[in-house]
């Protein structure tokens, strides 16, 4: 949930995926990721190691920060282990060589954390912290008749997991700052394009209107998969249509006063992924 700190805006109240808290040039922005063994990831296969782990949940993490238009600062990092067959100290040297690797792109450090033991899965959790000079726009800002468009093809994330190979995403974070300095209200698409849609419904009693058609997908992805494929680098914007024409952003459908979310020129079995769901892994 995005949190104004000492603002006029109540804790909690707007609805995003980040905390903000005022300086005097800016915002600091602050936000926590959660992953479970067998849930968000699996270890001990041959089409994902360790280290690959370590750099999609840093990468997934610092797609809040994308969407805020914030440049990453730094990281904090716990994790829960259990002691078992399988699990060792290497395993855990090459997470975090994962995350380290996709922070140093950044010229940003894991600062600090902790470690405890489980007799459960593997649980990671990621707290990422930025700066932006921009304010962003909450989610429960968006208007009818707003625009929206997204930054790239989608559906990467689930041909890779379809194929069993390896996906290292790169969050848009400077793509994300431009956004943001345009005026225009973003979030990552770490839940599926019409999830995040949905998102934008629950907060500001704004629907939308996808056109499916319109939408871009990566190579080898259906169009289901790029409507509700997670785990993306894109970031999805909405704002007024002659701020999202200049963007260049691919323009998929536009935000209407209902509440729903409507998807034209596509059948869906889900609108995306579901935290509290069955593991899709």
């Amino acid at each position: 949930m995005l949190a104004w700190i000492g603002d006029s805006l109540a804790p909690g109240a707007t609805g995003d995926d980040a905390a903000l808290f005022p300086t005097d040039d800016g915002y600091f922005v602050a936000s926590c990721d959660m992953f479970v063994e067998g849930k968000h990831f699996l270890v001990g296969t041959r089409f994902m190691a360790t280290e690959d782990i370590g750099w999609r949940a840093m990468a997934l993490a610092l797609g809040d920060l994308a969407a805020k238009g914030a440049r990453p600062l730094g990281a904090l990092t716990a994790i829960a282990m259990p002691n078992r067959m399988g699990w060792a100290r290497k395993d855990l040297a090459t997470l975090y060589r994962g995350m380290a690797a996709l922070g140093r792109r950044f010229k940003m450090r894991i600062v600090g954390g902790d470690m405890s033991a489980t007799e459960g899965p593997i649980v990671l959790s990621i707290t990422v912290i930025g700066h932006t000079k921009t304010r962003p726009i909450a989610r429960a800002k968006a208007k009818p008749g707003w625009s929206i468009g997204v930054t790239g093809p989608l559906g990467a994330a689930a041909v890779a997991l379809r194929k069993r190979r390896a996906y290292r995403l790169l969050p848009l974070i400077d793509e994300g700052r431009r956004l943001n300095e345009l005026g225009l209200c973003c979030g990552d698409i770490s839940d599926g394009l019409v999830r995040e849609m949905e998102k934008f419904a629950a907060m500001s009693g704004t629907g939308s209107v996808i056109d499916a058609e319109r939408v871009p997908r990566a190579e080898g992805a259906s169009l289901e998969e790029a409507l509700t494929s997670g785990e993306e680098a894109q970031l999805v914007c909405v704002g007024p249509r002659r701020l999202v024409a200049k963007s260049g952003l691919h323009v998929v459908g536009e935000m209407i006063p209902e509440k729903v979310v409507n998807v034209s020129g596509a059948r869906l079995r889900s609108t995306g992924y579901d935290h509290f769901g069955r593991a899709g892994n």
